[in-house]
């Protein structure tokens, strides 16, 4: 249920970004889905302002809610992949968790050849390669990602051996003490013993 909720609301803003999409093409002057010309009195064409940094703000807003969805969507198959191989559940049936998982997997491929066909096909000219300066970005921001992650992991390994390493040489100091600690008890008792000797 929860991936089926989350694709269609993933679907909803894909036609949500997709009807956006051709309503701003209207507006830069290119109509996605040409109809047949109807006759039409003349009328005086109305000047529209458009304030294209705001429609640009609207279209970044819809396509990062957009893409938003399709992360979670993601890390939802990789979640349940993940709890597939290592938890085990002998009253799991099989047959369902298959077909929710390639159910989920299809929506994820058919939407993002929705959005890849809305964002090249049917965004205006003045937008530009849009979908490959995005998807261009995307690989740099990977690459920025996994030497950050990586980064991350040698700090917090460096982090436990420094642990270990205290914890161990904690451990180290209080054999010492113990050991120091016997050592002038036995001293003391063996002087003690000397002193009591030498009186009688």
């Amino acid at each position: 249920m929860e991936v089926k909720a989350t694709v269609d609301e993933a679907v909803g803003i894909a036609k949500e970004v997709h009807g956006f999409w051709g309503k701003l093409a209207k507006i830069f002057g290119g109509d996605p889905t040409p109809a047949a010309p109807k006759p039409v009195a003349k009328k005086k064409e109305k000047f529209v302002a458009v304030d294209e940094t705001k429609v640009m703000a609207d279209v970044v807003s819809q396509l990062t809610e957009f893409f938003k969805l399709q992360e979670q969507l993601a890390a939802h198959i990789r979640e349940e992949e993940e709890k597939s191989q290592t938890v085990y559940d002998p009253n799991a049936n099989l047959m369902e968790a298959a077909l929710k998982r390639v159910m989920a997997q299809d929506q994820m491929a058919a939407l993002e050849v929705t959005i890849r066909e809305t964002m090249v096909y049917q965004s205006p000219p003045e937008m530009g390669a849009l979908y490959s300066k995005v998807f261009e970005m995307r690989s740099v921001i990977q690459e920025e990602q996994e030497k950050a992650r990586l980064k991350e992991e040698a700090q917090e390994r460096y982090k436990q051996w420094q642990r270990r390493e205290e914890k161990r040489n904690f451990q180290a100091k209080s054999a010492y003490l113990v050991a120091t600690i016997l050592f002038l008890l036995y001293l003391w008792l063996w002087l003690l013993f000397v002193s009591r000797l030498g009186k009688t």
